[in-house]
């Protein structure tokens, strides 16, 4: 089965049922896109009909599709952009993709589209997530963090698979990428485990999952970064689009 296939299986008989998606849907959905997370992103698509539901919007049927697909391809170029991807390059595609939805005449073709290119955008970001414009010492050190999230890293173990000393790297890093890289490495674990947070996995499992010492330091650092603990992060995400 193909893409197209995934996301027109259930589209139709579900997109009336439901009046908004809910807004932790929303973000694992857009999360991946953000992530470059591919393998994630199919496992979501294959309920693409039950994700992008933005109400009533027209009173045409076929309007209604067009409507709820190009508010998908706006937030998903927008989380592509906190991705990492260019700006530029990701208007282009949000520019080209709306155009290419404001042509199509059949609702199965809308969705078909919408999952094709959201896909695309992912892999977009993914392959800008392993190739930044930054020198070799710091493209090997991204990948090595982005490859090895599930383990603890320690910049000295960061180093030693560069090939360079800490000290050294520390400073590059700093200089190029505008944080310091025991901050960066942490930030990853944590967005990871947000999206995982998000899947209904627990404090505890995500520690094992995502590398972290102990519970205490992941609701500890976890609040640092994000102002709230786990808990309240999917709290509040789960009552966003009540609230709103």
């Amino acid at each position: 089965m193909n893409i197209g296939e995934l996301v027109t299986v259930k589209t139709i008989e579900k997109n009336t049922l439901e009046k908004h998606t809910p807004y932790s849907a929303e973000i694992r959905l857009f999360s991946c896109v953000q992530q470059g997370d591919i393998d994630s992103l199919m496992m979501q698509i294959k309920n693409l009909d039950s994700l992008i539901v933005m109400g009533k919007m027209s009173d045409n049927e076929l309007m209604q599709h067009k409507y709820m697909a190009v508010s998908a391809i706006t937030l998903a170029t927008r989380y592509a952009i906190q991705g990492g991807l260019n700006e530029n390059k990701a208007y282009e595609f949000s520019d080209r993709v709306i155009k290419t939805i404001d042509s199509l005449a059949d609702k199965n073709e809308i969705f078909m589209c919408l999952g094709i290119e959201i896909l695309k955008l992912t892999q977009d970001v993914k392959k800008n997530k392993k190739q930044p414009e930054f020198s070799p010492h710091i493209r090997n050190c991204i990948k090595y963090i982005n490859e090895n999230l599930c383990k603890k890293i320690s910049v000295s173990a960061v180093a030693e698979h560069c090939g360079i000393s800490s000290d050294y790297l520390s400073q590059v890093f700093k200089r190029e990428i505008g944080e310091n890289l025991s901050s960066y490495i942490l930030r990853q674990k944590l967005e990871k485990a947000k999206n995982l947070l998000l899947n209904g996995m627990s404090s505890k499992e995500i520690c094992i999952e995502v590398g972290f010492s102990s519970q205490a330091y992941f609701v500890t650092a976890f609040k640092r970064f994000y102002n709230m603990t786990p808990s309240e992060y999917i709290k509040i995400t789960r009552t966003h689009k009540t609230n709103t």
